[in-house]
């Protein structure tokens, strides 16, 4: 008897499994379905038919669909909806586009899908979006915002239609509007697959939250970031290190005091080397976080993870945390006593985070332009920008670059900042007698091909001013994680343009201006919207700017408070 209640129990069990199996192909066929006509179907994309409506009427009679041929009649009844496409050639070509983002073949594949919508999927992806407006695609090429996507910021979780929602458009978001799709790391059909048991099931606003940051993470994107949620002390805990860091590597070292007297009593100092936390090594303790924050590259990431907002991997929901300490070349074993956010940490905490953020350029610096000698000029790149982007004086050149060209042996230009462009190839160029060179090829959203790009000239509208004699001094770049975006835009310009070194760590590997995509709740998720690479074809997602000299910071220059990457610069100004 008992092996037959056992082979039975098993039988169940395999019979509940391949249910699930088959909810979960039915729902993620609809998911891609609706995303496919929401971006294709002139319907939806002229705003006749709206979108969340057409998701939301029929997202229930999907789930409770028993059987395929239930959900093959829900999906025609859908189309109906939608009104037919009449059968007809192709209007706009594909050839010239970038397609490598364009995975379609589901159509041909999925036998869940009915014949009747099959064919209509067919013939919209043959034909394209034949409408002369899209309110799913941005409004112009660097347009971030989406016309027709409605934030439902009133809507509150667990709510499994929404939840459901905010899946649905924030996956079909990047497969159609995500010029990077093709450099994912996991296949973003697995992701779907991966997230759809969690969203099927009514989730607390916190689990929902931490199903986002996932979902935002899995694009490996630093315009991704670090994701503004409702419940950031339930998602990273509440309890605080005393002390600022930064990594060297698997090291980090304490580089500012959160509560000097904390850290006082706890033997805590600047420039102290920490190895562990909780017991892992540093590396293995980031692990835990990885599927919590967005970034192109680890070396960007990490720098997340050690920005005010998060300082993880300290920040936790335990008060006492044991941490490995290098001391005198021991580790030593140290438990420390973290703490909750008082007044007075919070104000530290905000002058600090005002620093690292620069007023939103990241900048470190409080000057413009600063004399080295008399010879060697620093100039801060986010400062510059924001003086002439305040400015009214359209002179090509101001007193404030010429007296940078006076100093004849050498230009340092400080990137490591968020800056912005049209300075450089308005007044900084010409200046040194350069022309705009072509220096990058820029990919925009094919209007008639939702996830194919055409190359935007670039160059378009910009006016090349009279040059000055070319400046025949070295001109330097500093970069690293806070060359972002922007930044690493005008390091490409600047590289193009002439002679250029470019010295420092890895940039943050995000560029191609941003898109911000509303998810229902109030929530906003951003990413990287037009594809960005050098001439040559190489891209600046993920790996950043082209350097010159690669400089590894070192925990005792972190220690010590060195510029490594300025000092990397003079050095090759000795030689």
């Amino acid at each position: 008897m008992k092996p037959l209640l056992s082979f039975l129990a098993v039988l169940c069990m395999h019979m509940a499994a391949a249910q699930t199996t088959s909810s979960t192909s039915r729902l993620a066929g609809y998911i891609k379905v609706w995303g496919f006509a929401k971006y294709y179907h002139p319907a939806m994309g002229s705003g006749k038919v709206d979108a969340d409506s057409v998701f939301l009427a029929n997202i229930d009679k999907v789930l409770k669909a028993p059987d395929t041929k239930t959900f093959q009649a829900v999906l025609s009844g859908m189309w109906q909806q939608l009104g037919a496409v009449p059968a007809g050639k192709a209007k706009y070509s594909t050839a010239g586009l970038f397609t490598r983002n364009l995975h379609t073949g589901w159509i041909d594949t999925d036998k869940l899908l009915p014949t009747d919508v099959r064919l209509q999927l067919r013939q919209l992806r043959l034909q394209g979006y034949a409408d002369t407006v899209h309110r799913y695609l941005p409004e112009n090429f660097h347009e971030g915002d989406i016309p027709a996507e409605a934030a439902y910021k009133n809507i509150s979780y667990p709510s499994v239609p929404y939840q459901l929602l905010a899946l649905a458009r924030y996956w079909n978001a990047i497969e159609y509007l995500y010029p990077y799709a093709y450099m994912l790391k996991k296949p973003w059909d697995k992701v779907l697959a991966e997230q759809l048991p969690a969203f099927t099931q009514p989730m607390a606003p916190t689990v929902f939250e931490k199903h986002l940051l996932q979902l935002n993470a899995a694009i490996t994107d630093s315009h991704g970031g670090i994701v503004s949620v409702k419940k950031s002390s339930l998602l990273y805990g509440s309890y605080f290190p005393p002390f600022a860091f930064r990594f060297a590597g698997d090291t980090m070292v304490v580089t500012d005091y959160i509560d000097t007297a904390s850290c006082m009593r706890q033997d805590i100092h600047i420039g102290d080397r920490i190895l562990t936390v909780r017991n892992k090594p540093v590396a293995k303790a980031l692990q835990d976080y990885d599927a919590l924050v967005s970034a192109s590259n680890n070396h960007k990431k990490r720098a997340l993870f050690s920005s005010m907002r998060l300082l993880l991997p300290f920040r936790g929901f335990d008060s006492l945390v044991q941490t490995g300490i290098l001391r005198y070349g021991k580790l030593v074993q140290q438990p420390l006593l973290m703490q909750q956010a008082s007044p007075a940490y919070l104000a530290t905490l905000t002058q600090l985070y005002q620093r690292e953020t620069g007023n939103g350029t990241t900048t470190k610096n409080d000057f413009v332009l600063k004399s080295i000698s008399n010879d060697i000029a620093w100039l801060d790149a986010a400062n510059l920008s924001i003086l002439y982007n305040s400015s009214n004086d359209d002179r090509p050149v101001d007193s404030v670059l010429q007296l940078m060209l006076q100093h004849k042996k050498a230009i340092v230009l400080d990137l490591r900042c968020y800056a912005t462009q049209a300075v450089f190839y308005n007044k900084f160029l010409p200046a040194l007698g350069r022309k705009l060179q072509p220096f990058v090829r820029l990919l925009a959203h094919a209007p008639h091909y939702p996830g194919a790009y055409y190359e935007y000239d670039i160059f378009s509208g910009v006016n090349q001013p009279p040059l000055l004699p070319a400046y025949t001094g070295k001109l330097i770049l500093l970069v690293n994680e806070n060359t972002h975006s922007q930044s690493e835009l005008i390091s490409m310009i600047l590289q193009a343009s002439g002679p250029t070194i470019t010295v420092g760590t890895q940039t943050s590997g995000a560029d191609g201006d941003i898109i911000n995509m509303p998810i229902p709740g109030g929530y906003t998720l951003t990413f990287s919207g037009r594809h960005v690479s050098y001439r040559d074809g190489t891209p600046s997602q993920q790996m950043g700017v082209k350097r010159d000299v690669k400089v590894v910071e070192t925990t005792q220059g972190i220690a010590e408070g060195k510029d490594e990457v300025l000092e990397a610069a003079m050095g090759l100004l000795k030689r």
